[in-house]
């Protein structure tokens, strides 16, 4: 789970604070919105968060999995494979995934969280 929390508003950003498993006695990481070119980024990792690039081959693995899973349904509709790696950041990651579905849906989160497990 993680929480965030919206910290700044200004006519160019939203700047977010999010904090793995909602604990706010740890260091917040940050996310940045910019406002124009609706770019969303986390640009202070957390504390208790961590970053990996996940290779091709592990996510291939992943995707040949869900294809066969696809084709034993009699679907066709196949995922591509990854043709190069994924920058990946834990808790950040599912903070600006939720973030990013308020701001489609043209609403400005003031707080919330996301469970994933």
């Amino acid at each position: 789970m993680v929480t965030f929390k919206l910290v700044q508003e200004s006519d160019t950003q939203f700047v977010y604070w999010y904090y793995p498993e909602g604990n706010t006695n740890k260091k917040p990481g940050i996310i940045v919105v910019d406002r124009d070119t609706e770019l969303i980024r986390v640009t202070v990792l957390a504390e208790e968060d961590w970053e990996r690039d996940i290779p091709i081959e592990e996510q291939n693995e992943m995707l040949y999995a869900i294809n066969e899973m696809k084709k034993e349904q009699g679907l066709s509709d196949f995922l591509p494979l990854a043709t190069k790696p994924i920058h990946s950041i834990f808790y950040g990651d599912h903070a600006v995934n939720e973030i990013a579905k308020h701001l489609n849906k043209g609403e400005i989160v003031k707080s919330g969280s996301q469970c994933w497990y």
